[in-house]
């Protein structure tokens, strides 16, 4: 009995022992003391949050991976986080204890192994991004449009914007006793998860400054602010709401006298002088760029608008908002030689991701892939049909292919176009067939497109693995040394039918498309020309005589022999044979042949 008691307490301390090694153990806990604007946070969604250390016995979850991750995509500021305590366990594990701004969550997280930055689950997280004045907003004076006592951002002043830091709130209680109070803007920004903009105000008259502090733009009303006796202000507000006062400027005018118009009646409308519509309408365009609004061509009830306006007072002009632009297109703006907008058009591209470039760096400019050149060009030539204006030679100049392919899909570019009607050219659309029907080659002939690549770009399978003709011409070069290469080539020797469907497949692409020279365009001229014109200008250029496909491998078995050959370079040589007759400025068909 005493033998087996003993055995027995053994085993109870022992399994206790072991039990003990399972979970960790705080070694230290303390209050952070760095900056506390320095430890807002946010969450990875790698880890939970739990009530204590989640490797310490006992640890219970106060909210899972997934809830994290709704919290940390959150479009509410009330569900930033604050870490106030760190800790640090026996295994070298750093946990932060963290708390929302709303205080609806409060428990520690795994935070990496060091204490030099946020680790683990949870980043440091900026909740308010503080940008620059506009001239407008530096230079005006505002009112809160609405006093009151509402807690809704636009009502009162907050000491820093409503839930941006932890338990800071408003400064004022109620703004009624402010609402003939000048506020002049000295400091703006937007809330990370709202997106919406804030301002810090500050009284023009002391005795109001109690008032100073964080408040929603969208809560201010403009007032006037000194306008010189030759200056109309020109206020540019949404078309949707007039309070809305979208960017200002002064328009002034040497001699003018203060209270006179801007413009004059005629009848039951207004007009403004050839030389004020003009530069006004530049003026317009140019305060309004980057705001996503534009004016173009200011229509009639912008006119009167203006028209009526008075040397030393403002005026309200209606703006409506351009339609948002697609992530994959890039929004052209077409703009007359004196800066007039025109009109604008959208080139959407499929596939195409929001931020990248239209066209491509070459090492020394940007250049604009075939396919895009054509496309937005007869893009360009439909929009402007009828307007008066057009591309010079009904083609984009060098400059404008440079300026959209830097420009970014998502965003805006700016093309001059001319008033003068050029003489047009026609870019050549080749087609091919075989050689057999050289003599009616238009029969069967199919468009080739150009490539963007000296070698085709067609996938195969070999061996289970994916090859182009880059990478097969990678394997293949490492030799018989490689393990890849032998292996690849004693299967090619076994499957002949997939090597012939391999060299097929590569062919085939070759077929379809030609190395495109840097000219592909006949004329200019004007009116119609005939199919020998065409013909006999094509056969005379030595670029347009002949062209080439992109480069194909062919993969030759030796009759089931090592070694496997592969050759590399191959090219289809197309031969120009006849051609379409056309009007300049459309685009025409010359037809080639391949050898069969």
């Amino acid at each position: 009995m005493a033998v087996l008691g003993l055995f027995a307490v053994t085993a109870v301390t022992n399994a206790n022992q072991a039990d003990a090694k399972s979970y960790a153990r705080v070694t230290s806990n303390r209050k952070m003391a760095t900056d506390p604007t320095t430890r807002n946070v946010t969450f990875t969604g790698g880890n939970a949050l739990y009530t204590k250390a989640g490797t310490l016995r006992g640890a219970r979850l106060v909210a899972s991976k997934a809830t994290l991750s709704t919290l940390a995509n959150s479009s509410s500021s009330s569900d930033n986080f604050r870490a106030y305590r760190i800790a640090r366990t026996n295994r070298g594990s750093i946990y932060y204890k963290v708390v929302s701004f709303d205080q609806q969550y409060r428990g520690w997280i795994y935070g990496g192994r060091s204490t030099a930055d946020f680790g683990g689950g949870v980043r440091q997280f900026a909740t308010f991004n503080q940008t620059s004045l506009s001239d407008a907003q530096r230079n005006s004076l505002y009112k809160i449009a609405s006093p009151g006592i509402a807690n809704d951002g636009k009502t009162v002043t907050y000491q820093q914007p409503a839930w941006t830091q932890y338990k800071v709130g408003r400064q004022i209680l109620d703004s009624t006793p402010y609402a003939n109070a000048s506020f002049k803007v000295v400091q703006v920004g937007t809330r990370t998860r709202e997106g919406d903009q804030w301002v810090q105000i500050q009284a023009t008259d002391n005795q109001y400054s109690q008032a100073n502090g964080w408040i929603l733009y969208s809560g201010l009303t403009l007032t006037q602010t000194p306008i010189a006796d030759n200056a109309v202000r020109v206020n540019l507000v949404d078309a949707s709401n007039n309070n809305n006062v979208i960017k200002t400027f002064d328009y002034a005018k040497t001699g003018a006298q203060k209270g006179s118009r801007l413009g004059t009646q005629n009848g039951t409308n207004w007009t403004l002088t050839a030389n004020d519509k003009t530069a006004l309408q530049n003026q317009i365009n140019t305060t309004l760029n980057g705001t996503g609004y534009y004016v173009g061509i200011l229509n009639q009830s912008q006119i009167n608008a203006l028209a009526q306006g008075s040397f030393g007072s403002s005026v309200n002009v209606a703006v409506s908002k351009q339609t948002p632009i697609a992530d994959n297109a890039v929004r052209i703006n077409l703009v007359t030689p004196d800066g007039t907008l025109l009109k604008s058009v959208d080139y959407q591209k499929a596939n195409a991701a929001k931020g990248s470039t239209v066209g491509s760096w070459n090492g020394s400019a940007w250049v604009l892939a075939n396919d895009d050149n054509t496309s937005i060009t007869n893009l360009l030539n439909n929009a402007l049909t009828g307007t008066g204006y057009y591309l010079t030679n009904a083609q984009l100049s060098t400059a404008q292919q440079q300026a959209l392919a830097a420009g970014r899909f998502g965003d805006n570019v700016t093309l001059t176009v001319s008033d003068v009607k050029q003489t047009l050219s026609s870019r050549i659309t080749p087609y091919a067939t075989s050689s057999i029907w050289q003599w009616t080659p238009a029969l069967f002939a199919n468009q080739l497109s150009a490539s963007n690549s000296k070698n085709v770009t067609s996938e195969v399978t070999l061996d289970g693995n994916k090859y182009t003709a880059q990478t097969l011409q990678d394997v293949y070069n490492k030799g018989s040394q490689d393990a890849n290469w032998q292996n690849l080539e004693d299967w090619l020797i076994q499957n002949p039918s997939a090597v012939s469907d391999a060299n097929q497949t590569f062919k085939n692409e070759a077929l379809t498309k030609y190395m495109a020279p840097a000219n592909m365009n006949f004329g200019p001229g004007s009116g119609t020309f005939t199919n020998n014109q065409l013909i006999t200008y094509v056969k005379g250029n030595s670029s347009l005589a002949t062209l080439s496909s992109p480069q194909y491998p062919i993969i030759a078995t030796n009759s089931g022999n090592k070694p496997v050959s592969i050759t590399f370079g191959n090219t289809i040589t197309y031969t120009a044979r006849s051609a379409d007759g056309g009007t300049y400025g459309n685009d025409v068909k010359v037809y080639y042949t391949y050898p069969q």
